[in-house]
């Protein structure tokens, strides 16, 4: 009886949550759309201000930690860039391969036609040379890219069509992993592709709040002069900065037509370290901006405060349930035969498939959707990864250690 009742307790707590992340995510597919008409009014407000010459200087600026393999890439895409009024700074924090030797060699056979930048510290820390960087910098615009990462060509000009209007103090570009080889890499692919197509919800509900570290922008006098510069102690930087400027009641935006590439984990133990390090970030973060949560500050974004983010924290509660829970349901539709509730879950997956296939940021991708019944068990998998990233997360937490950044094999980017 205790395991009758055990069972009817985990598919119970499936059920619910599932019911929760079924609204969120079928509300997020129903708004998702509209970025496209919001970002098309915006372009008509300033078409104006962009006909009138906004050209400010933009400072790109690079960390570099054991980057030997792709950083030349990485500076090939940003000078080769469209946009001509650029800075760069190249920021080598510790690295213990070639990185420093790698990039002198190139800088030597360049014709500068930009200001460059180059800084060899021993100190390490992506936060402390993203710090560096910025007092190194003097550009209007700051743009972090991470040294593995490789912008589109016409990356820059479409961020500083953001910029033109005044209200916008930062953004973020669309990320997508390179590099797809082996299931670690196509799974990354995928969630990627998922991941950034439910920003255009939370653009479009002005509640964008995570700026990753691979390509994000922010306006200088408004971010860093006023507010402070990257937090050094914490592994997620980008994530404390990016909370920071939603409490202070600053504006960001979700920028899909800016596209870079980076390097996905290559490894099934580098994809678990990644994901300890975001968790746990993303935690201490929570905690530090808990007054974000539910918050009737005027300043503060009514979706991120009383939707968003509380979501956040729910789906982490979820996972503590859903591996289980979802392994149990499974074995209870082969066993019973009622595959209802499988169904149901499936049919819920191939609509999120067939909506980011129709409603690709380009063109329609007829081919994701029909990679949906090879793929979409892929996302358990991811399920388990993340479980046990959150189970080591609350454990460091819970001591108050900080996670150590992951190493990776590097490959280099690959188009």
């Amino acid at each position: 009886m205790r395991e009758d009742t055990l069972f009817i307790f985990f598919r119970n707590v499936t059920i619910f949550f599932a019911t929760l992340m079924l609204f969120k995510y079928y509300f997020f597919l129903l708004i998702a759309p509209f970025h496209q008409c919001k970002e098309t009014l915006r372009k008509i407000r300033m078409h104006k201000r962009k006909e009138s010459g906004y050209s400010p200087l933009v400072s790109v600026i690079i960390p570099a930690c054991n980057e030997e393999v792709g950083i030349v890439r990485t500076l090939k895409s940003v000078m080769q860039n469209s946009y001509p009024h650029i800075e760069i700074i190249v920021i080598n924090n510790g690295s213990t391969d070639r990185t420093h030797e790698v990039v002198t060699e190139h800088l030597k056979s360049l014709d500068q036609n930009h200001r460059i930048v180059y800084a060899n510290r021993d100190e390490k820390g992506k936060g402390t040379a993203l710090n560096h960087g910025i007092s190194q910098a003097s550009g209007e615009i700051i743009v972090t890219i991470d040294a593995d990462s490789i912008l589109q060509k016409d990356a820059i000009e479409k961020l500083v069509s953001y910029f033109a209007d005044n209200s916008v103090d930062a953004a973020v570009g669309q990320v997508r992993i390179a590099r797809g080889r082996g299931v670690i890499g196509l799974l990354q692919q995928l969630e990627y592709i998922f991941g950034f197509y439910f920003k255009r919800a939370h653009s479009v509900l002005g509640a964008e709040y995570i700026f990753g570290g691979a390509c994000s922008a922010f306006r200088k006098n408004k971010i860093f002069d006023k507010l402070g510069v990257f937090e050094t102690v914490t592994k997620t930087e980008d994530i404390e900065m990016s909370l920071r400027v939603r409490f202070h009641g600053l504006n960001s935006v979700y920028a899909e037509d800016v596209v870079c590439y980076t390097e996905g984990a290559s490894t099934l133990t580098g994809l678990i370290d990644q994901r300890l390090r975001w968790k746990k970030g993303r935690f201490d973060t929570f905690i530090k901006y808990r007054s974000l949560f539910f918050s009737t500050d005027r300043r503060h974004n009514r979706f991120l405060s009383w939707m968003i983010l509380p979501y956040a924290l729910l789906s982490e509660l979820q996972l503590l349930f859903e591996p289980v829970g979802v392994s149990l349901l499974v074995a209870y539709s082969v066993i019973s035969g009622d595959f209802i509730s499988l169904a149901i879950g499936v049919l819920f997956i191939s609509i999120i498939y067939f909506v980011v296939a129709l409603f690709n940021h380009e063109k329609p991708s007829p081919k994701l959707f029909f990679l949906f019944p090879l793929t979409w068990p892929l996302f358990y998998f991811l399920m388990w990864i993340e479980f046990i990233a959150l189970i080591h997360s609350l454990k460091i937490l819970i001591k108050g250690e900080q996670v150590t950044w992951q190493i990776w094999d590097r490959k280099g980017v690959e188009l």
